[in-house]
Protein backbone atom coordinates (compact mmCIF):
# COMPACT_ATOMS: atom_id res chain seq x y z
CA UNK A 1 0.00 0.00 0.00
CA UNK A 2 2.73 2.47 0.60
CA UNK A 3 4.26 1.83 -2.56
CA UNK A 4 0.90 2.38 -4.54
CA UNK A 5 0.79 5.86 -2.48
CA UNK A 6 4.03 6.88 -3.34
CA UNK A 7 3.69 5.77 -7.21
CA UNK A 8 0.56 7.79 -6.87
CA UNK A 9 2.27 10.62 -5.70
CA UNK A 10 4.60 11.08 -8.69
CA UNK A 11 1.59 11.64 -10.62
CA UNK A 12 -0.81 13.61 -8.27
CA UNK A 13 -0.42 16.27 -6.01
CA UNK A 14 -2.96 14.83 -4.06
CA UNK A 15 -4.02 11.50 -5.18
CA UNK A 16 -7.87 12.30 -6.12
CA UNK A 17 -9.25 9.23 -4.05
CA UNK A 18 -7.59 11.16 -0.81
CA UNK A 19 -9.25 14.56 -1.36
CA UNK A 20 -12.24 14.04 0.42
CA UNK A 21 -10.01 13.81 3.40
CA UNK A 22 -8.29 17.40 2.95
CA UNK A 23 -12.18 18.07 2.16
CA UNK A 24 -13.05 17.21 5.43
CA UNK A 25 -10.25 18.20 7.69
CA UNK A 26 -10.29 21.84 6.66
CA UNK A 27 -14.51 21.68 7.14
CA UNK A 28 -14.14 20.80 10.43
CA UNK A 29 -11.45 23.95 10.66
CA UNK A 30 -13.90 26.63 9.26
CA UNK A 31 -16.99 25.46 10.71
CA UNK A 32 -15.87 26.03 14.28
CA UNK A 33 -14.85 29.57 12.66
CA UNK A 34 -17.99 30.46 11.23
CA UNK A 35 -20.25 29.42 14.41
CA UNK A 36 -17.78 31.40 16.41
CA UNK A 37 -18.28 34.73 13.66
CA UNK A 38 -21.85 33.97 13.74
CA UNK A 39 -22.13 33.94 18.00
CA UNK A 40 -19.76 37.31 17.81
CA UNK A 41 -22.30 38.96 15.06
CA UNK A 42 -24.64 38.39 17.81
CA UNK A 43 -22.88 39.95 20.76
CA UNK A 44 -21.67 43.04 19.06
CA UNK A 45 -24.96 43.76 17.21
CA UNK A 46 -26.60 43.73 20.78
CA UNK A 47 -24.22 45.66 22.25
CA UNK A 48 -24.71 48.15 19.37
CA UNK A 49 -28.59 48.10 20.67
CA UNK A 50 -27.50 49.56 23.67
CA UNK A 51 -27.22 45.99 25.76
CA UNK A 52 -25.19 47.04 28.72
CA UNK A 53 -21.21 45.52 28.28
CA UNK A 54 -20.85 42.86 30.94
CA UNK A 55 -17.37 41.32 31.62
CA UNK A 56 -19.10 38.02 30.44
CA UNK A 57 -20.00 39.82 27.12
CA UNK A 58 -16.01 40.85 26.88
CA UNK A 59 -14.79 37.61 27.58
CA UNK A 60 -16.86 35.92 25.10
CA UNK A 61 -16.49 38.65 22.34
CA UNK A 62 -12.21 37.88 22.96
CA UNK A 63 -12.57 34.56 23.22
CA UNK A 64 -14.46 34.37 19.82
CA UNK A 65 -12.52 36.46 17.66
CA UNK A 66 -9.15 34.38 18.86
CA UNK A 67 -11.02 31.43 17.90
CA UNK A 68 -11.70 33.11 14.28
CA UNK A 69 -8.12 33.59 14.41
CA UNK A 70 -6.86 30.42 15.14
CA UNK A 71 -9.20 28.74 12.44
CA UNK A 72 -7.37 31.22 10.00
CA UNK A 73 -4.28 30.07 10.85
CA UNK A 74 -5.45 26.32 11.00
CA UNK A 75 -6.96 26.92 7.33
CA UNK A 76 -3.32 29.27 6.42
CA UNK A 77 -0.76 25.73 6.96
CA UNK A 78 -3.44 24.19 4.39
CA UNK A 79 -2.74 26.61 1.76
CA UNK A 80 1.28 27.31 2.97
CA UNK A 81 2.98 24.28 4.21
CA UNK A 82 5.00 24.64 7.28
CA UNK A 83 7.01 22.06 6.17
CA UNK A 84 9.29 22.32 3.40
CA UNK A 85 8.89 18.57 2.23
CA UNK A 86 7.68 17.92 -1.49
CA UNK A 87 4.48 15.96 -0.17
CA UNK A 88 3.47 18.94 1.54
CA UNK A 89 4.25 21.88 -0.73
CA UNK A 90 2.60 19.74 -3.96
CA UNK A 91 -0.40 19.46 -1.19
CA UNK A 92 -0.54 23.00 -0.40
CA UNK A 93 -0.18 24.21 -4.30
CA UNK A 94 -3.01 21.80 -4.98
CA UNK A 95 -4.91 23.34 -2.64
CA UNK A 96 -3.92 27.21 -3.47
CA UNK A 97 -5.34 26.43 -7.26
CA UNK A 98 -8.67 24.34 -6.17
CA UNK A 99 -9.65 27.42 -4.07
CA UNK A 100 -8.56 30.27 -6.57
CA UNK A 101 -5.87 31.30 -3.35
CA UNK A 102 -3.48 33.87 -3.92
CA UNK A 103 -0.31 36.42 -2.32
CA UNK A 104 -2.89 38.37 -1.70
CA UNK A 105 -5.31 36.19 0.17
CA UNK A 106 -5.54 37.44 3.95
CA UNK A 107 -5.11 33.99 5.22
CA UNK A 108 -1.29 34.34 4.40
CA UNK A 109 -0.59 37.13 6.51
CA UNK A 110 2.01 35.44 8.46
CA UNK A 111 2.26 37.51 11.33
CA UNK A 112 -1.04 36.92 12.57
CA UNK A 113 -0.44 32.74 12.27
CA UNK A 114 3.03 33.39 13.98
CA UNK A 115 1.34 35.24 16.65
CA UNK A 116 -1.38 33.23 17.27
CA UNK A 117 0.80 29.46 17.60
CA UNK A 118 3.82 32.14 19.63
CA UNK A 119 1.58 34.26 21.71
CA UNK A 120 3.60 33.03 24.91
CA UNK A 121 6.55 33.91 23.30
CA UNK A 122 5.83 37.17 22.38
CA UNK A 123 4.03 38.01 25.82
CA UNK A 124 7.48 37.01 26.92
CA UNK A 125 9.41 39.92 24.86
CA UNK A 126 6.55 42.34 25.23
CA UNK A 127 6.74 42.00 28.93
CA UNK A 128 10.58 41.97 29.33
CA UNK A 129 10.69 45.65 27.84
CA UNK A 130 9.15 46.90 30.84
CA UNK A 131 6.30 49.24 29.23
CA UNK A 132 4.96 51.87 31.74
CA UNK A 133 1.41 52.78 31.65
CA UNK A 134 -2.02 51.34 32.86
CA UNK A 135 -2.80 48.35 31.25
CA UNK A 136 -6.62 47.05 30.50
CA UNK A 137 -6.96 43.29 30.50
CA UNK A 138 -9.80 43.17 28.12
CA UNK A 139 -11.49 45.36 26.20
CA UNK A 140 -14.88 45.51 23.88
CA UNK A 141 -16.10 49.11 22.43
CA UNK A 142 -15.48 51.91 19.95
CA UNK A 143 -11.98 53.25 19.81
CA UNK A 144 -11.82 56.75 21.95
CA UNK A 145 -9.38 59.53 21.51
CA UNK A 146 -9.16 59.33 25.03
CA UNK A 147 -5.51 61.49 25.86
CA UNK A 148 -5.48 61.41 29.71
CA UNK A 149 -2.74 58.96 30.31
CA UNK A 150 -0.68 56.28 28.14
CA UNK A 151 -3.05 52.69 28.02
CA UNK A 152 -1.95 49.40 27.00
CA UNK A 153 -4.32 46.74 25.95
CA UNK A 154 -3.86 43.07 26.47
CA UNK A 155 -6.61 42.59 24.60
CA UNK A 156 -9.19 44.37 22.74
CA UNK A 157 -11.99 44.49 20.09
CA UNK A 158 -12.77 47.72 18.38
CA UNK A 159 -16.07 47.36 17.07
CA UNK A 160 -16.06 50.59 15.14
CA UNK A 161 -14.00 48.85 12.65
CA UNK A 162 -13.71 45.33 13.59
CA UNK A 163 -9.92 45.34 14.66
CA UNK A 164 -8.69 42.99 17.04
CA UNK A 165 -5.64 44.46 19.27
CA UNK A 166 -3.48 42.61 21.42
CA UNK A 167 -0.16 43.48 22.67
CA UNK A 168 0.41 46.49 20.10
CA UNK A 169 -0.25 44.50 17.27
CA UNK A 170 -3.63 45.01 15.19
CA UNK A 171 -5.46 42.84 12.73
CA UNK A 172 -8.29 43.55 10.75
CA UNK A 173 -11.13 40.57 11.49
CA UNK A 174 -13.71 41.63 8.59
CA UNK A 175 -11.38 40.54 5.53
CA UNK A 176 -10.47 37.23 7.07
CA UNK A 177 -14.15 36.50 8.39
CA UNK A 178 -15.23 37.31 4.79
CA UNK A 179 -12.21 34.80 3.28
CA UNK A 180 -13.40 31.80 6.00
CA UNK A 181 -16.76 32.08 4.58
CA UNK A 182 -15.64 31.89 1.11
CA UNK A 183 -13.83 28.53 2.09
CA UNK A 184 -16.48 26.96 3.61
CA UNK A 185 -19.00 27.47 1.15
CA UNK A 186 -16.77 26.13 -1.54
CA UNK A 187 -15.76 23.33 0.96
CA UNK A 188 -19.54 22.05 1.77
CA UNK A 189 -19.91 22.30 -2.60
CA UNK A 190 -16.75 20.22 -3.41
CA UNK A 191 -17.81 17.67 -0.52
CA UNK A 192 -21.53 17.90 -1.83
CA UNK A 193 -20.10 16.93 -5.65
CA UNK A 194 -18.44 14.17 -5.23
CA UNK A 195 -15.76 14.94 -2.33
CA UNK A 196 -13.26 16.11 -5.74
CA UNK A 197 -11.23 19.58 -6.06
CA UNK A 198 -12.08 21.49 -9.23
CA UNK A 199 -8.81 22.08 -11.44
CA UNK A 200 -9.98 25.68 -11.11
CA UNK A 201 -12.71 27.87 -9.15
CA UNK A 202 -14.66 27.81 -12.63
CA UNK A 203 -14.87 24.59 -13.71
Amino acid sequence: MAKEIENNDQDYKIWFPYEIFYIESMLTVARTAMDAQTQLQMIIEELEKGKPNTKEDTDDVIDLVQTILIGAASLSRYFWAVRSGIIHQKRAERLREAFAITEENPLKNRDVRNFMEHFDEKLDIFLSQNVAGTFIPSSVGRRTNDDQGTYHFFRAFHTDDWTFEVLKVEVKIIPIIAEIIRIFLLLMKFRDEGGRLPRSINE
